[in-house]
């Protein structure tokens, strides 16, 4: 089921990404004088992931079931070429709730980072559309703690199993639309800066996983778990361009 819906997802994008790309050539060119320069922005959103065989197993254990969408927060930047291409990169926090048993807490952390390349397939008016790629890799961490539970040093000196922190990564492919909105705030004959706010909406695959392990020791019987799923983000700071001689 995971597999058909990743097919028909990526078959979205690029039917998406053809059709811009047709409707650009009708639309307005990039700009005669080219400029260099580039973008940073903060990045906000939600994203989904595939996380139901491992909430069938807290579940079996008396937790309650993780939920399977996280707020994101993060950050990034990107370069614009020869007015078309786009390269950057960025980074983001995962953060979702805690879940509980009777006895004990658990709390989730992923973390992503991608190297971006994207193209302009339409540009007007300060808006800009094009669609992004994202290569890179993430980690997923759930800790266990004593619910309530407070400990001296001496004691975890003495015992260090006083909580289990299981983790995970593997590979990760973004597909992404972007949308964004470039407002100029000043304007000479050497460039210009500005103000950008955007819109990405898009899906995450993971191509490879490594194993759960419990503080780097390989973890035995741990279920599947994936950071595969749709986002939304929002990026929103400012940056500037110097035209070209």
């Amino acid at each position: 089921m995971i597999e058909k819906r990743k097919t028909v997802v990526v078959i979205t994008v690029i039917i998406a990404v053809l059709s811009f790309a047709a409707v650009s050539q009708g639309q307005e060119e990039a700009p005669a004088v080219k400029v260099k320069g580039g973008m940073g922005y903060s990045i906000f959103g939600k994203s989904t992931i595939d996380i139901g065989s491992m909430n069938d197993k807290l579940e079996s254990h008396g937790y309650t079931r993780l939920s399977e969408n996280y707020f994101c927060v993060g950050g990034g930047g990107h370069s614009i070429i020869k007015n078309r291409w786009i390269i950057g990169g960025e980074g983001y926090s995962l953060l979702g709730d805690d879940v509980t048993s009777d006895n004990f807490n658990a709390s989730t952390y992923v973390f992503q980072g991608f190297a971006n390349i994207g193209y302009i397939v339409l540009s007007k008016k300060g808006f800009s559309v094009y669609p992004l790629i994202g290569l890179g890799g993430g980690s997923m961490r759930l800790t266990f703690t004593e619910e309530g539970a407070s400990y001296s040093v001496d004691e975890v000196l003495t015992d260090p199993k006083q909580c289990a922190q299981l983790t995970a990564g593997g590979f990760l492919i973004n597909l992404a639309l972007g949308v964004d909105y470039y407002l100029k705030l000043g304007e000479n004959e050497e460039g210009h800066g500005g103000f950008l706010l955007g819109v990405r909406a898009g899906y995450t695959l993971q191509t490879s996983q490594s194993g759960w392990e419990i503080y780097d020791n390989e973890l035995f019987g741990a279920p599947g778990t994936s950071m595969t799923g749709p986002f939304v983000r929002i990026i929103f700071g400012g940056g500037g361009y110097e035209k070209e001689d």
